[in-house]
Parts: structure tokens; sequence; C-alpha cells
């Protein structure tokens, strides 16, 4: 069985995902369609379906790790390692547990998505440093805590640098897609047409 957009919708209603949860998510999937699209376009080996099927899917048992205690990102491994989609798993459990990639490696999905899920505050879009400043005002009660953050967030600019150094648009242009009201059916058309899709949805004056 292969993971697809309409079955990542359907696992993501069967897990019973919040609505706050899913807008997020689908901010997420729609940031890592566009940047893989013109990563792939640059020649970088994406898989974009599993890219956007797998961000889609990578906050699916957060609400249930808030009951239980157990980490989202693992449990999210788990359970679609379970379902037979292991490969998703492991982009889903990287988005928490993420290992630098070695230099001169290829641009992998588990990189997209860890980034795009770092530039979308709750339902929105923003820049790196909006969503660090969030993410200390809300998580940041210990110095230690506070440390961790700063290096997590260094290394997500320094992995921005690595995502954008070959293309033409820059990481502010991806506020556009704020612009997006339905996601789901932009998903569905990018992913059947991803070299064209951009142009028209925002409109060719946009992106370079």
């Amino acid at each position: 069985m292969e993971l697809t957009l309409d079955l990542a919708y359907e696992l993501l209603r069967k897990e019973e995902v919040p609505e706050h949860i899913i807008r997020h998510s689908e901010k997420v999937a729609l940031i890592a369609l566009f940047l893989g699209c013109f990563l792939k376009e640059r020649g970088e080996p994406i898989d974009l379906n599993l890219l956007t099927c797998a961000a889609l899917l990578h906050d699916i048992k957060k609400m249930e790790s808030i009951k239980t205690g157990m980490n989202h990102a693992l449990s999210g491994y788990k359970l679609m390692k379970n379902l037979g989609f292991e490969r998703a798993g492991e982009i889903i459990y990287a988005h928490i547990f993420f290992k630098a990639p070695k230099p001169g490696a290829p641009i992998s999905e588990e990189e997209i998505v860890f980034y795009a899920d770092k530039r979308v505050k709750h339902d929105e879009i923003v820049t790196l440093k909006e969503r660090f400043k969030d993410l200390r005002e809300r998580y940041g009660r210990t110095l230690k805590s506070l440390i961790r953050m700063t290096l997590l967030e260094e290394m997500t600019l320094l992995l921005e640098k690595r995502l954008f150094k070959n293309l033409k648009i820059r990481p502010e242009d991806f506020l556009l897609l704020n612009e997006i009201k339905e996601v789901k059916d932009v998903l569905k058309r990018c992913l059947e047409s991803c070299t064209t899709c951009w142009r028209d949805i925002i409109g060719e004056r946009s992106f370079p």
C-alpha cells in the first residue's frame, strides 16, 4: 500500500488529531513541498510525495503524547512503522531527534521537514527569529532549556543556509504562502505538477 495524501488525511482523522494541529501540519507540509520542489529542480533526490505526507503527519501523535508523556516523534515513528511506512516514520522521528547531515551529503526529506516545522508558529508561517522567540517565551523556563533553544536556533539557521544555498528564492519569500487558504487542495495540485504550481497559485511575480 502506498502512502498518499488522502491516506495521510485519513490517518489524521483516525488518530483524532485536533483541527489546530492539522492546520499547523498543513502549513508545515506546504513549506516542505514548495521547498522540496525548488530543491528537486536543482537536482536534489527528493521524494515529494513522501516528503509531503511525512510533513503532514509529523505531529500525528502530539495530543496523545500530552496524555501519555511519551515523545510524540517516537510514537509517530512507531505508528508509521507498524503501518508499513517506516521511511515516513523516520522523517517524523527526525523532526525532533534531528542529526546534522554529513558534509557533501544530498539534502534529505528529514532536513526539509525539520526546517519547515521551525517556520510555522501555530498555523502561521513566520521567520526563524519569530518562531524561536515564541519557543523561548513558552518553553524557556530554565537556563538549561534556554541554552538548548539557542543551540537549536543556531543549528536551524545553519540548516537554512544549506537548504537555500543554491536557490534563487529567499527564506522570507515563503511568508507569501500564508496567502493560501485551501491548503489541502494546493498540496494535491502541487504534487501533480510541482514545477509550475507555485506560479499558478501565488503568481509568477512572487518567486524568482
